[in-house]
């Protein structure tokens, strides 16, 4: 009677876990809100969709490209969890991370400097060197709440084209930084100079480019040239740049979910 007792909570436990597994298809998408403020007094806007998961879950930060905002990745969430549903699998929806997207400085909602309004279109090249150090910012605010359960050893972050440059350039101003992925980086834009990052990075680089988006897939090939151990270069048909490449061409999406789910 006892084991048959055992045999039924066992039973009972595996199916709530796995109803939280497909539950994760549906995502709290962007359901809380963080901001921060920068050196210069910026308020910098970012939005959490936090993981499903009951043990502490790694951070992953989305950073979109230029004139686009945070809701940029929402094809991007989605595909992931879907695919966890798809999968069934408990230890699959225990993987997905917490996921922080931001608009960037001068972008959606992070736009305001006391009273003032800022506008990318109009940002300087010294504005421009300021987004590593913003985003460095946000990601400590975020991760210094001791309400959500990160897990701390453990941030990757994913940036598309100017996005891109400041992901890979977070290295030294966030600790750790474990994982990259690089979408249509470029080796000089807008006064942000990727390359020695990159060659000083250890931990896994993953860059996208489009064939025929001509300056970011040279670039992308010169970059990932410097840091042979730890960069994996994949190239693209046509000439989607960014988080385009990601929504208009399903085996990226499919490679990069394989990437984070691995």
């Amino acid at each position: 009677m006892r084991n048959a007792r055992l045999i039924t909570c066992i039973m009972l436990l595996v199916f709530a876990l796995t109803a939280s597994a497909i539950g994760a298809a549906e995502p709290r998408l962007h359901s809380l809100l963080y901001t921060a403020e920068t050196d210069d007094g910026l308020t910098l806007h970012a939005w959490l969709t936090p993981s499903p998961a009951e043990k502490p879950a790694p951070l992953y930060v989305l950073l979109p490209m230029m004139g686009h905002t945070h809701d940029s990745y929402n094809d991007f969430i989605n595909a992931l969890y879907k695919r966890v549903a798809a999968n069934d699998s408990v230890a699959a929806a225990f993987r997905l991370p917490n996921i922080l997207a931001l608009d960037l400085r001068g972008h959606g909602k992070s736009t305001r400097i006391g009273d003032s309004s800022i506008n990318y279109a109009h940002l300087s090249k010294a504005e421009f060197a300021k987004y590593p150090s913003d985003i460095a910012s946000m990601i400590k605010r975020v991760l210094a709440d001791k309400s959500r359960r990160f897990d701390r050893s453990e941030t990757v972050v994913i940036g598309a084209s100017i996005g891109a440059n400041s992901a890979i350039m977070l290295h030294g101003l966030v600790e750790p930084l474990s994982r990259v992925v690089m979408l249509s980086p470029g080796e000089d834009y807008r006064s942000l100079r990727p390359a020695e990052a990159v060659s000083s990075f250890k931990g896994d680089i993953l860059i996208f480019a489009g064939k025929e988006d001509s300056y970011s897939r040279q670039s992308s090939e010169n970059l990932a040239a410097l840091n042979l151990k730890h960069a994996t270069l994949k190239i693209y048909p046509g000439a989607d740049h960014g988080t385009r490449i990601l929504r208009n061409n399903p085996a990226a999406m499919n490679d990069l979910i394989n990437w984070i789910l691995k």
